[in-house]
C-alpha cells in the first residue's frame, strides 16, 4: 500500500534502537510516516512516557524481542490524524486519544505512531496530554487488576505499586469500591504520598518487622490476591503470606533484581502465578468496557491522582531521560518525551 502523506509529510524523526544492550544503540533517524492499515489509526504524538517497561523493553526483556532496527516506546498521547478501514477507526480521526503500541512493529517514541484503534481512549476536555500520555499503563490497568482480583474473590488486595501512577489509582479504586487494601512500600515518603490519598494499611518493605508484619496483615485483612509490580527479592515474601489457593498477579518488575521464589509454595499451596499484560486485557474485553474504565480512571486524575512529570525532553534529549530513569534519579513523578504539538 503506498505511503499517503500527513499533511505533505512523508517521514518523521523517531528514535530508532539497533540492538537490545539498553542505552548506547539508541538513535533520531528518519522514518517513513506509517500508513494504517483496516482497523488501524495513525496517531500524530504528542506526548510519550518512559517507564520502567521501557527500560525492559531497551535490553530485550519485554515480551518476544521485535526484529531491529525497532522504535521503542509502549504508549502515548496525541491527535488521530488518519484511519483505515473500519467503523472505530474512522469515528476516532480528530480525537485527542490515549493508545498504546504493545505488540505492534514499531513504538510510540516519534512523530506518528499506527496503532490498532481498540487501544485509542479518548481523552476527556480537562485531560491533557501529558496526563494521558500514561493514562493506560496506570488508570486502566489499575481498573483492569481490580477487576481480576475481585473475580477471584479476594476480600482485600495487596499490592506494591508504592506511590506511583499505577499505586495511588489502585488506591482511589480501592476506596471507591470499598474495597481493603494492603500498600506495600520501600520508604517512608511513599508512604505519606499515599496516606494523603486516604490509604490506612501501609507496609515498609525495608523494616526489619516486614516479614511478620506482612503474614499478620495478610491474615487479618483476608488478602487473597496481590499485585506484584515489582516482581524482585522480596516477591517470595508475598507468596509465601498468601494463604492456600491465592493467587499474584504479576505486571512488573525490576530491571536489574534478582526474583526467587520457594516452588513449593506453588506445588503444595495450591498458589497461582499469573502474568498479566494490559493488552491482552484489552483484546479479551470489549471497547465499550475500555472506554468505561477510561472515563471512571480520567475523572479521578483530575480530581484525586495528579501526576507530575519529572522532566519534559524532546527526543532528541534521548540520553537524558534515558539516563535519569536508569540511574534511578526519578523519585516521584515521571521522564516523558514531549514533542510539543498543538492540539
Amino acid at each position: 500500500m503506498p505511503l499517503v502523506p500527513v499533511m505533505g509529510q512523508q517521514t518523521m524523526r523517531a528514535l530508532e534502537l539497533r540492538a537490545y544492550d539498553g542505552v548506547s544503540l539508541v538513535h533520531v533517524n528518519n522514518r517513513p510516516v506509517p500508513t494504517p492499515g483496516p482497523g488501524e489509526v495513525l496517531v500524530r504524538v504528542h506526548s510519550t512516557p518512559v517507564s520502567a517497561a521501557d527500560l525492559l523493553f531497551l535490553h530485550g526483556r519485554y515480551g518476544a524481542p521485535r526484529p531491529l532496527p525497532v522504535i521503542p516506546g509502549l504508549e502515548c498521547s496525541g491527535m488521530v490524524v488518519q484511519a483505515g478501514s473500519g467503523l472505530l477507526a474512522r469515528a476516532l480521526v480528530g480525537r485527542r486519544v490515549a493508545c498504546s503500541a504493545a505488540g505492534r512493529p514499531d513504538g510510540t517514541w516519534a512523530e506518528y505512531v499506527c496503532v490498532s484503534a481498540r487501544t485509542c481512549i479518548p481523552l476527556r476536555s480537562f485531560i491533557g496530554f501529558e496526563q494521558g500520555a500514561s493514562l493506560l499503563s496506570s488508570g486502566i490497568a489499575a481498573w483492569a487488576l481490580m477487576d481480576l482480583a475481585r473475580a477471584r474473590g479476594s476480600m482485600a488486595i495487596a499490592h506494591t505499586a508504592g506511590d506511583s501512577a499505577l499505586g495511588k489509582m489502585l488506591a482511589q479504586l480501592g476506596l471507591r469500591r470499598k474495597v481493603p487494601m494492603l500498600h506495600v512500600i520501600e520508604r517512608a515518603e511513599q508512604g505519606e504520598a499515599l496516606a494523603g490519598l486516604g490509604a490506612t494499611q501501609i507496609l515498609n518493605s525495608s523494616t526489619t518487622l516486614y516479614p511478620q508484619q506482612l503474614a499478620a496483615a495478610f491474615e487479618n485483612l483476608g488478602i487473597s490476591v496481590v499485585v506484584e509490580a515489582n516482581a524482585g527479592p522480596h516477591t517470595d515474601l508475598l507468596l509465601r503470606a498468601l494463604p492456600p489457593g491465592g493467587t499474584m498477579l504479576v505486571c512488573g518488575s525490576q530491571p536489574e533484581a534478582d526474583c526467587t521464589i520457594d516452588p513449593s509454595e506453588i506445588i503444595f499451596g495450591r498458589k497461582k502465578m499469573e502474568g498479566f499484560i494490559l493488552s491482552d486485557w484489552l483484546a479479551r474485553t470489549s471497547y465499550a468496557r475500555a472506554v468505561q474504565a477510561g472515563l471512571v480512571v480520567q475523572r479521578i486524575l483530575s480530581s484525586e491522582v495528579r501526576t507530575e512529570s519529572t522532566a519534559k525532553l524532546p527526543l532528541d534529549s534521548y540520553h537524558k531521560a534515558l539516563d535519569l530513569m536508569f540511574r534511578g534519579r526519578v523519585n516521584d513523578g515521571q521522564v516523558m518525551f514531549s514533542l510539543l504539538r498543538a492540539t
